[in-house]
This record gives C-alpha cells, structure tokens and sequence, in this order.
C-alpha cells in the first residue's frame, strides 16, 4: 500500500517509520540533531513552504525525511 503524502509525492507505507508534527519538532534540539545526520540528498521538502509535518522512511537501509503540507493528523487518518 502506499501513502500520498502531497505535492504528488507517493511512498510505500511499509518503509515509514514515524510522522510527526512539524511545529512540535523544528524547535526540538534532538530532533534537530537526528535531522542534521540525514544525508541532504535524502531530504525532501515537498511542503511549498507550509510544512506541518514530517514522514521519516526507512529504504534500502537508507534513511529520508520527507516534510510535507499535509497534517501528521490528516497522513495518521490515511488508512494503515
């Protein structure tokens, strides 16, 4: 199964980890910190400057942040 995730951004829901909260994070020092370690390339802003959360996916080993302008609470609805 997959989950669109906006600005026609489609991942395979098996490959994420977490989504969360944007506004609740980009002010959190350890989040900041786990953010930094991801490779730039493997970091996604498809939110067109209205991010309000953040999917992180596990592919082929490889970690990617995804920050989207869909709500944590909108993607949590999506079916699992």
């Amino acid at each position: 199964m997959y989950l669109h995730i906006g600005n026609n951004v489609i991942i395979n829901k098996e490959n994420i980890i977490f989504i969360l909260d944007y506004e609740n994070l980009k002010d959190n020092k350890i989040f900041k910190e786990f953010y930094e370690g991801i490779d730039k390339n493997n970091k996604y802003d498809i939110s067109e400057g209205k991010a309000k959360s953040i999917i992180i996916t596990k592919e082929n080993n490889i970690i990617k942040a995804y920050i989207s302008n869909i709500s944590s609470t909108t993607l949590g609805k999506r079916k699992f």
